[in-house]
């Protein structure tokens, strides 16, 4: 056996385990929230028995985020629906509305679930006394909220909440 044709195939075994080792560790893609199969979703939100007008909804799981806002009615329609499944539920309205919530911080957008915990973090790090969050705690923080949905195929019109 000729020893410099081991050494002249070296570089192309390399590249073929390198091929391979990168192939066999991708795992799957990150699922896109278009790939997510949705329904669509709307119902009411009461407070105390009454209607919640400008609350901001969101169903939720790891893959996916439906939001919508309340009308005068406490009514609501998720705009691009929610994942298939069980869904994790929060409903949050400051004091003043959204505009009081934003205008205390500016880079908040108001279709972001992640911001209203961000906002209420540096308002408690700085000391600044901030809009009031008017939805009980285990109804308002997407981390502790008690609140779930299971949404069918089919989607659902009575998706509604009193708090």
């Amino acid at each position: 056996m000729d020893i410099r044709r081991i050494y002249r195939g070296m570089p192309f075994a390399a590249f073929l385990l390198i091929c391979c080792f990168t192939l066999g560790c991708a795992g799957k893609p990150p699922t896109s929230p278009s790939a997510v199969k949705k329904a669509p979703i709307s119902g009411t939100v009461t407070l105390s028995g009454k209607p919640l007008a400008d609350a901001e909804i969101y169903f939720f799981t790891e893959k996916f985020t439906g939001f919508a806002k309340t009308n005068e009615d406490g009514k609501y329609i998720l705009a691009q629906g929610a994942a298939i499944g069980s869904n994790r539920v929060y409903i949050s309205k400051f004091e003043g509305g959204a505009a009081a919530a934003a205008a205390n911080d500016p880079t908040r957008e108001l279709n972001d679930p992640t911001q209203t915990e961000i906002a209420n973090q540096a308002q408690a790090a700085s000391g600044k006394k901030g809009p009031k969050q008017l939805i009980p705690p285990q109804f308002s923080n997407e981390k502790t909220t008690k609140l779930t949905f299971d949404v069918p195929e089919g989607g659902a019109k009575d998706a509604d909440f009193n708090l």
